[in-house]
């Protein structure tokens, strides 16, 4: 089955996204291809918006168990539906798929109480700091052999700013591969794995 995109994913009220359908298409397809690469029993990701990207990877491994965690307070990443739109629109884009949406700053803790994701996705909170924290928690859920996928790389630079500075400290221990797409993918995996 080819991986289709198109309009009747997006959130009614995501106006924004609505306008950007066609640039979308080969955007979504490369996270569908990555994940279906790593064929993950557990996907979680951080900052889950309007279940876009939750549902790519859902259409590339139907059977995987996904934990989303999202904010929904219309800041970073999830820009807009603050007022719970987008939240409700993941829900039901994800409802016929094994799902737990979990609406929680990752800001406030140092562990997500989760292991063994196979793939994660971090696309939340947009700052330096921010996303370093976030790779920290990624880091610490992912299997030995897990893939953490960072999303919009060459779109903002306070998270190229964050993972490269992450990637630094942490040189030792992960190996990391950029890919090109709408917003740039960076791979991240434990070393020896």
């Amino acid at each position: 089955m080819d991986f289709i995109f198109d309009k009747k994913i997006i959130c009614p009220q995501d106006y924004k996204s609505l306008k950007r359908v066609e640039q979308y298409k080969e955007y979504y397809k490369i996270k569908y291809k990555l994940c279906k690469e790593q064929n993950p029993k557990v996907i979680a990701e951080i900052g889950v918006r309007a279940g876009y990207s939750a549902w790519t990877f859902l259409q590339a491994c139907p059977d995987a168990k996904f934990i989303g965690f999202d904010a929904n307070n219309g800041t970073h990443g999830g820009q807009g539906g603050e007022d719970g739109k987008y939240a409700s629109w993941a829900a039901k884009l994800l409802k016929n798929y094994n799902v737990e949406l979990i609406e929680f700053d990752t800001q406030t803790t140092y562990d997500l109480k989760i292991k063994g994701v196979d793939f994660f996705h971090v696309d939340g909170d947009h700052s330096s700091e921010g996303v370093q924290h976030d790779l920290d928690l990624a880091f610490k859920a992912i299997s030995d052999t897990g893939l953490i996928v960072v999303d919009d790389i060459t779109y903002i630079d306070t998270v190229r700013d964050g993972v490269y500075k992450w990637l630094k400290k942490m040189t030792k221990l992960v190996t990391s591969e950029f890919v090109e797409s709408l917003r740039g993918e960076m791979l991240i995996r434990k070393i020896g794995k």
